[in-house]
């Protein structure tokens, strides 16, 4: 027969076992819950990542598709980045409904790299957020996005072929 301090253990010892797996389900179904949410969210960037590589195969022979960029200005532009069937690296940027596709060697212009660097230089930015590639008035650009010193975004376009810059939008 247990006495009565066996008993009192025996239940202490069940619900802390309970307490554990019942916090246990309780952050495994957030895990899965933040998981799902994560992927309905992203599923409109991965549709068009999709799209656009199928067009870049089709229209530019892309073989190794790279990074891939989204530009929204006046218009929105998808480009993939990579590797046509020549092993040459080029950037396709396909207007987000319909239009003329432009295929470009990245050795014709500057990197994103490279613009970043230059906006480090011109600014000094406090960060840098992206650098996307697209079109400004019939022209590829780099659209780099950046927070300057006070916190506020700000935008420089470049030239993608001479490095010039477009247009700078400050202090947003």
């Amino acid at each position: 027969m247990q006495s009565r301090r066996e008993v009192q253990r025996n239940k202490q010892n069940r619900s802390a076992g309970q307490t554990f797996r019942n916090i246990l389900i309780v952050i495994i179904a957030l895990v899965v819950i933040m998981g799902i949410l994560y992927l309905i969210s992203n599923q409109p960037r991965s549709a068009a990542r999709r799209q656009t590589v199928s067009i870049a195969k089709k229209y530019a022979h892309l073989s190794k598709p790279g990074q891939f960029y989204i530009y929204n200005r006046e218009n929105t532009y998808y480009t993939i980045a990579g590797r046509n069937d020549q092993n040459q690296p080029i950037l396709v940027v396909v207007p987000q409904h319909g239009g003329n596709v432009r295929v470009l060697k990245q050795s014709s212009g500057l990197t994103a790299q490279q613009v970043i660097q230059q906006v480090r230089q011109r600014r000094n930015p406090q960060e840098v957020l992206k650098a996307a590639p697209g079109i400004f008035n019939d022209k590829v650009v780099w659209e780099v996005t950046y927070r300057n010193h006070k916190g506020q975004l700000c935008y420089d376009l470049i030239n993608f072929k001479t490095g010039k810059v477009v247009q700078t939008i400050n202090n947003l």
